[in-house]
């Protein structure tokens, strides 16, 4: 069972209630446990959105406002409504722009807001309703150095793993034995994977020899209502029989989640000890390391019959989408979508999450506006100049507005290259942009 602490309020748009909204931030922070430099930022967080929503929510109608704590994150969501939304200052590329000449801008609160926090998400839920969304992470110490253990011997055994001493061990171990684009982020701080399972955020299968030591480790969590995404297998006994470890851990896998509400699982962080029987293929990556293009594989497996759906795309990806869903057996009725034309808004917003250690950046459109080619390109530029070679971008193929970006992305230099079926409220395609030169 989880211990989150969840405090609820609807605050009337005015500022004066600022300081009740930070009072309980502070308090949330405290009585889970959090640094006073994590407690500071999730006030923050809290305080600059809140001052930046009073002035964009629509009449006189109250924010919901949902306080989270868990023992690895804080977390701030918002539900409002708002006849017309700009928030463009909280992209990553923004503050240049925000603060030009030294002069405060008025859109200098949302830039605080978006640094303050470790994450944000946007979610349009209907015409006026948004839900806003704003994660700070507790501090964790990094991973130790660890040595793969010696002399396990079999019989194995397979059983879902709740401790947490040894969850932080498996992941450590797996970040020492196995490359980094296959392990999951929270694996190079221990203690917060051993957290995030014990919130119910992540669940895992682990393998025990005879001894019942540690011997193997298979971690998943959800990435829609109607998908799971894994990582693994990650074993760490001698390689003569490592396949028959990672075999019982993808079979204690697929049997702890084949009776659940899930209907498919998928990965682009599958080991190569994988067993090839196991899953289908769905398409590769083309990721770069080291100077060197490496194919990552994107598999997956059916818990249940595909039943179909509708997807919207415009007619530069039609091909691209028939040819994949024809070459799965997955039945799909591609519906048409007109280009964007008198966008609404003249700022776009696009979430954009950074990991250095993958050589990685992901891209998420929140917000349609004007700019959006010109947003695109300006993320891309940043991400280059950080040094960051894989550019992956989500497009929601179950929301025509996303599909309609398909011509922006294209003339941006993006790629479609793999749909992930139910990977979000709908197919998502994952788009990639071509390497750097």
């Amino acid at each position: 069972m989880t211990d989150d602490l969840l405090v609820t309020m609807e605050i009337p748009p005015d500022i004066a209630f600022a300081r009740l909204l930070t009072a309980a931030a502070e308090t949330l922070a405290a009585r889970k446990g959090f640094g006073q430099r994590e407690s500071l930022r999730f006030q923050l967080t809290v305080e600059e959105f809140f001052l930046c929503l009073v002035g964009l929510a629509e009449g006189d109608k109250p924010l919901r406002v949902v306080f989270t704590g868990k023992r690895h994150v804080l977390r701030l969501a918002f539900a409002f409504t708002a006849t017309s939304l700009a928030l463009g200052a909280l992209n990553v590329t923004a503050g240049i722009a925000a603060c030009a000449d030294g002069e405060p801008s008025h859109d200098l609160g949302l830039l605080l807001a978006g640094k303050a926090a470790d994450r944000f998400h946007l979610d349009h839920k209907g015409e006026k309703s948004f839900f806003l969304e704003a994660e700070v992470d507790r501090a964790y110490a990094p991973a130790p150095a660890v040595r793969v253990p010696a002399g396990l011997h079999g019989p194995y055994t397979v059983r879902p793993c709740l401790d947490p001493a040894q969850l932080a061990h498996g992941a450590a171990l797996a970040l020492a034995v196995y490359p980094v684009w296959h392990c999951p982020q929270s694996f190079r701080t221990p203690g917060k994977f051993a957290d995030r399972v014990e919130d119910g955020q992540i669940a895992c299968v682990a393998a025990y020899d005879a001894a019942g030591q540690l011997a193997g480790l298979l971690p998943w969590s959800p990435c829609s209502e109607r998908a799971l995404f894994f990582s693994g297998p990650f074993v760490f006994v001698p390689p003569d029989e490592a396949g028959a470890v990672a075999g019982l851990l993808v079979d204690g896998f697929i049997g702890a989640v084949g009776r659940g509400k899930y209907e498919i699982v998928l990965s682009f962080r599958a080991t190569s000890d994988v067993p090839a029987e196991a899953f289908e293929s769905l398409g590769c990556l083309d990721l770069y390391r080291d100077g060197a293009c490496c194919p990552e594989p994107v598999l997956f497996r059916h818990l249940r019959e595909d039943a179909g759906m509708a997807v919207w795309s415009r007619p530069a990806l039609v091909d691209f989408l028939r040819d994949t869903y024809d070459r799965l057996a997955m039945p799909r009725e591609i519906l048409p979508v007109e280009a964007s034309k008198g966008r609404e808004r003249r700022a776009s917003l696009l979430g954009c999450t950074l990991d250095r250690n993958r050589d990685l950046g992901e891209l998420r459109p929140f917000l349609d506006g004007e700019d959006m080619a010109d947003n695109l390109a300006a993320h891309v530029c940043a991400l280059r100049d950080k040094g960051i070679v894989n550019i992956l971008y989500y497009m929601d193929l179950s929301r025509p507005w996303e599909a309609a970006l398909a011509d922006d992305l294209l003339r941006a230099g993006f790629t479609p290259n793999v749909v992930l079926p139910h990977g979000g409220r709908g197919d998502l395609v994952v788009w990639q942009h071509g390497k750097s030169h």
